[in-house]
C-alpha cells in the first residue's frame, strides 16, 4: 500500500510539473473548438447587432460593447457551414488578436479547461488544407477532442480565391470609423 501511495505522489508531482494553459471550449455546428483564454476578453449573451452594408456574409455587423464598436463574425458562416437561428445558448466570445477586437458568434460555450502542451497535437496536413489554416492543432480533452483555432487567421484570412478581394472583418469597420 505504501508503494502505491509513493507512486501516486510521484505521478502527481510529475503531472504538476507540466505547464498548463487555460482554454475556452465552445461548439460550432456540433464540433468542439478551443482557444486560449489569453485571447478571450469576455463572453456575452447574444444581443442586437447593427447591420453594416458591404461586409462579407459572415460579418453580421457590429455591437456596442460599453461604448466600443466591435465587429461580430458568425463562426458557422465563417467556416462555410449552414446558417442557424440564434437561441438562448448562442454566445458572443469577444477576442483580441493584435490590435483587433472582434466578437465570435458560437452555438454554445462549454467550459474552460486546463490543457498541457503534451495534450495538443499538430493538425493533420489534409485538415490544414480543408480548414483554410484556421486549425492550429487538436487538443485531447479526456474522452473528446477539440480543434485549436488560430484566431489571427480566423480574423484575417481571405478565404477562397473568389473572396480574396474582401477585407478582413476588423479592417472594414476600422476604415469606416477612421473616415468619420
Amino acid at each position: 500500500m505504501k508503494k502505491n501511495k509513493a507512486s501516486l505522489k510521484k505521478e502527481t508531482s510529475t503531472a504538476e510539473s507540466i505547464p498548463t494553459e487555460k482554454y475556452l471550449t465552445f461548439f460550432i455546428s456540433g464540433q468542439l473548438y478551443t482557444i486560449p483564454t489569453s485571447e478571450v476578453v469576455e463572453i456575452i449573451r447574444m444581443q442586437p447587432i447593427t447591420f453594416m452594408p458591404n461586409l462579407t456574409d459572415y460579418v453580421k455587423g457590429v455591437i456596442n460593447l460599453r461604448g466600443k464598436v466591435v465587429p461580430v463574425i458568425d463562426m458557422r458562416l465563417r467556416f462555410e457551414k449552414e446558417e442557424k437561428g440564434y437561441d438562448t445558448r448562442t454566445s458572443i466570445v469577444i477576442v483580441e488578436s493584435g490590435d483587433m477586437t472582434v466578437g465570435l458568434i458560437v452555438d454554445s460555450v462549454k467550459d474552460v479547461r486546463d490543457v498541457a502542451a503534451d495534450q495538443i497535437n499538430a493538425a493533420p496536413k489534409a485538415g490544414r488544407a480543408v480548414g483554410n489554416g484556421f486549425v492550429n492543432g487538436i487538443a485531447t480533452l479526456g474522452h473528446e477532442s477539440a480543434m485549436l483555432l488560430d484566431i489571427s487567421k480566423v480574423l484575417t484570412h481571405r478565404g477562397t480565391s473568389a473572396q480574396k478581394s474582401e477585407t478582413a472583418p476588423g479592417t472594414a469597420v476600422k476604415e469606416k470609423q477612421a473616415a468619420q
